[in-house]
């Protein structure tokens, strides 16, 4: 009976806690702390365990670097998955479609996994414009978000040519002395 409790309480409780919280970075921030910013299409691999959390690995077939070291292929880790019947959800981590073309904006932690920097924020699909011009977007995170003072902010859509965006990294990165 108490067993049945506590895991009553335990769920009323889960249903009441918020989703994810998120520190909002702005797209210099993305370029300044990201270690890799590739374009590229991806193809879902098998989730698996790395200590106890649960990463989706995905195979990135790279058509352009334009932060970091080149590669024709990386791997790239989003939190969450189904993995040994174990399955973790994780509020703001993306999926990325095999169908879709993307720009990513990654960091490699400690532990040697590449991730998308910033969860869905980091994320861009690149599109075509009226014009037919290569664009990317990304539409505003729902999550909850804070700004670097730790205040309430409101995500928004972001959208730009993909020649801006190389100019744009250009500029942070010589503004900081080509890091």
């Amino acid at each position: 009976m108490r067993s049945f409790l506590t895991l009553g309480l335990l769920g009323v409780l889960s249903a009441t806690l918020p989703g994810s919280t998120l520190r909002q970075l702005s797209l210099d921030d993305m370029i300044r702390q990201s270690t890799m910013i590739v374009r590229g299409k991806a193809v879902a691999a098998p989730a698996a365990f790395h200590g106890s959390m649960i990463y989706t690995h995905y195979q990135v077939q790279v058509s352009e670097t334009l932060k970091g070291t080149a590669a024709s292929q990386i791997d790239v880790v989003v939190p969450g998955g189904i993995a040994r019947g174990a399955d973790q959800r994780y509020a703001g981590a993306p999926t990325l479609l095999s169908t879709q073309e993307y720009v990513m904006f990654l960091w490699t932690s400690k532990s040697g996994l590449t991730q998308v920097i910033g969860l869905s924020q980091g994320l861009f699909s690149v599109v075509a414009n009226p014009a037919g011009q290569p664009s990317i977007v990304r539409a505003a995170s729902t999550e909850r978000m804070l700004d670097s003072s730790g205040q309430p902010v409101t995500d928004s859509d972001i959208q730009m040519l993909v020649t801006d965006l190389r100019s744009r990294i250009q500029t942070v990165l010589n503004a900081r002395g080509g890091k």
